[in-house]
């Protein structure tokens, strides 16, 4: 194929789930093409544990909303228009901080994360994040994880750590 795969914002074609807390829409892309791009809405709060990506480099880049992102002993906080790029094989999390959402868009260069997001999540029947937020018990998640380069390490940044860190800004 040599013509280029559009999706737009009310595009039929992008996929939808309820994953955790999250929505996440999935963007196609041309066929024979390995990237992946993802466009996550994280409520306030939201706070992935602590985890290692063996095969992933783990990119983002932040469209809306404010996050602290923990990357081995690096802190920072990004807000609309920063790039994160966090290497596989080193821990890193994050937390939903202030009084919006955020929205953030993924690019990786394979399917792990993307496929956990399809063997856990549901079809979302709304562009919202979820009204009932579904967390399966924490050794289920891990399990499940872990089987999609996924390695929970620590817990997720707490609302502590997240005001700690804010004091110090």
């Amino acid at each position: 194929m040599s013509s280029a795969v559009i999706d737009g914002p009310d595009n039929a074609h992008a996929q939808a789930w309820w994953f955790l807390d999250t929505l996440v829409v999935e963007y196609r892309c041309a066929p024979d093409m390995q990237t992946i791009v993802l466009e996550m809405t994280l409520p306030v709060g939201s706070a992935a544990p602590l985890h290692v990506h063996d095969a992933l480099d783990d990119t983002w880049y932040i469209l809306d909303g404010e996050i602290i992102v923990r990357c081995a002993d690096d802190i920072s906080i990004v807000g609309p228009g920063h790039w994160v790029s966090m290497p596989r094989g080193v821990p890193h999390t994050f937390r939903v901080i202030g009084d919006r959402d955020a929205r953030i868009l993924l690019v990786h260069d394979n399917a792990t994360f993307r496929d956990l997001i399809r063997d856990l999540g549901v079809p979302a029947e709304s562009h919202t994040v979820p009204p009932a937020p579904v967390f399966p018990p924490m050794d289920e998640l891990a399990r499940i994880a872990s089987s999609h380069d996924l390695t929970p390490v620590g817990p997720p940044m707490s609302d502590q750590d997240a005001a700690a860190v804010l004091a110090e800004r």
